[in-house]
């Protein structure tokens, strides 16, 4: 499933819940009192099923977090004292057993499928008959640099970003389209200006910003 479609689950999920409290059926500020650690732990397995290393270990994090929280709120183990050195010992393991990559990631499929929580992505696409796909960024950032792919006609890519920003690099024989809705956000395109009569391919980038920017250049 992609980052977009959780991100509408999410707004989905928060609005109905939402209705159902101005409804009187249920009382959601207590039912978040004591269920947000789950929360936590659900954004954990989002990025632990995105099976992405950096990704991996960021839901790792979340998962452990969200356990202790809902443990010292079932069993009452007081640890209030304790959840502090507990997360720095979490916070620790994770970036004592997560592999520092300075290099961009290389993606060769004709397909991308990026989703970005509380960290930063770093893409160089090599595909020869790139297609388009979806980036989707959550309180983070991503950069996707298409220089290097051969875009095809027609190929339609969208960008959603959330209190957050993607720069989007593409090639100089390529046409941008953008589309979208922002929501207290834009975009921006940097791209070069291209006569009617030049024939090349066109890359439709749909933007949804909300709180956040899309940068688009060469």
């Amino acid at each position: 499933m992609s980052g977009r479609i959780w991100l509408g689950v999410l707004f989905l999920l928060f609005g109905l819940g939402f209705l159902l409290h101005q409804a009187k059926i249920i009382d959601l500020s207590q039912l978040f009192s004591n269920w947000w650690p789950l929360l936590l732990m659900m954004i954990g397995m989002v990025l632990l099923i995105s099976r992405k290393h950096s990704s991996a270990s960021s839901g790792l994090l979340f998962l452990l977090i969200g356990l202790l929280f809902l443990m010292n709120r079932w069993f009452d183990l007081n640890l209030k004292a304790y959840i502090l050195p507990l997360l720095f010992i979490i916070i620790g393991i994770v970036i004592i057993f997560t592999r520092i990559k300075r290099e961009k990631n290389i993606h060769i499929a004709d397909d991308l499928d990026t989703f970005v929580l509380f960290s930063g992505a770093d893409i160089n696409s090599q595909s020869q008959t790139f297609q388009g796909g979806t980036v989707t960024t959550i309180l983070g950032g991503a950069e996707i640099d298409l220089r290097d792919a051969q875009i095809i006609d027609g190929a339609s890519i969208d960008l959603t970003t959330v209190l957050g920003g993607v720069e989007l690099k593409v090639p100089d024989d390529v046409q941008v389209e953008i589309y979208g809705i922002p929501i207290l956000g834009g975009w921006e395109d940097k791209t070069r200006v291209r006569r009617q009569t030049e024939e090349v391919p066109v890359l439709k980038v749909n933007c949804l910003t909300i709180l956040g920017g899309v940068e688009i250049r060469n």
